[in-house]
């Protein structure tokens, strides 16, 4: 086994989840993002994912997530919530459709292998209060955010 998926395994064993980041190579362009493996099976909570805000952030906050999962919390698509982000801004969950899961959270599929696991998408908005899908949002927000809560076409 490798030293990565060792520790995958070893984190999920010890907290009950593991957080995975994906950062922007060097001359590339598009979001970084950071998500969950082991929320699902540690908590029964969908796993989640957070796209477009900076590398250690996204990580983090894919973090504190896990500890409010541990502590009980449960977090569901479509609700608002406004103690995942600094004030004054609220998030909003999605589910991921599954034919996005290869191409965004391919460790996640490694760890649950058949297994199939929730998993949802951490929208956070613009300066204005708009998401990616409401009209007149930023077009940095709508950039960085993908819709994974709609098929391809």
């Amino acid at each position: 086994m490798s030293a990565p998926d060792a520790k995958v395994l070893g984190d999920i064993q010890r907290v009950g989840w593991h957080v995975t980041g994906v950062f922007a190579q060097k001359d590339e362009k598009g979001p970084e993002w950071a998500f969950s493996i082991g929320l699902f099976h540690s908590f029964q909570h969908p796993e989640v994912v957070v796209f477009g805000l900076p590398f250690q952030r996204c990580m983090d906050i894919v973090n504190v997530m896990g500890q409010e999962v541990q502590a009980g919390k449960r977090y569901g698509p479509g609700a608002e919530y406004t103690d995942i982000l600094q004030d004054p801004y609220r998030c909003v969950f999605r589910e991921v459709d599954r034919q996005h899961y290869s191409d965004y959270v391919g460790y996640a599929l490694w760890f649950y292998e058949d297994d199939p696991f929730p998993l949802m998408q951490c929208f956070w908005p613009d300066k204005k209060g708009l998401f990616p899908w409401d009209d007149g949002c930023d077009d940095y927000v709508k950039t960085a955010q993908p819709l994974l809560f709609m098929p391809s076409p």
